[in-house]
């Protein structure tokens, strides 16, 4: 009888994983076919510049060697840019630039078929908030992510 009931609240828990729905996106960006500007390409070429890492010509993101030949634009969300790019290693890397403060505010790159995602709690966000976006293919889609017990 007990391993009856352990195995029905197995099925019952597993079943629950399965059928349990993912979190909806606030919003879903596309590609806009944007280039970017010069002011972006500064930003990226610069980055690192304190801490005395120079990338070279044609590369930005500091170490992460972002190609930025290869930048893609998916426009904006909460004054967030979200730009998809390739590294010197051809992984894929996603950026997201605060253009309103000239700030690279995440950036992460990420071997092929990872989850790739950035996250920011910065910029006009609320206690405990969080943007994430996470590169689904040609589309990004965007969170609000909220402490617990937080509407």
């Amino acid at each position: 009888m007990i391993a009856v009931a352990a195995a029905v609240v197995v099925a019952a828990a597993y079943a629950t994983v399965l059928v349990a729905p993912a979190p909806r996106a606030d919003a879903t960006l596309r590609q806009t076919g944007a280039h970017p500007d010069d002011q972006l390409l500064l930003r990226m070429e610069s980055e690192g510049g304190e801490t005395g890492f120079r990338p070279k010509p044609g590369y930005g993101g500091h170490d992460q060697e972002i190609e930025l030949s290869t930048l893609s634009a998916f426009g904006a969300f909460r004054g967030f840019e979200l730009w998809s790019a390739v590294n010197a290693f051809e992984s894929p890397c996603l950026i997201a630039y605060h253009r309103a403060t000239d700030d690279i505010v995440a950036r992460s790159c990420v071997p092929s078929g990872a989850d790739l995602f950035v996250d920011t709690q910065s910029h006009g966000l609320g206690p405990g908030q969080r943007l994430r976006f996470q590169l689904r293919g040609d589309t990004v889609d965007a969170f609000v992510l909220r402490p617990a017990g937080a509407e």
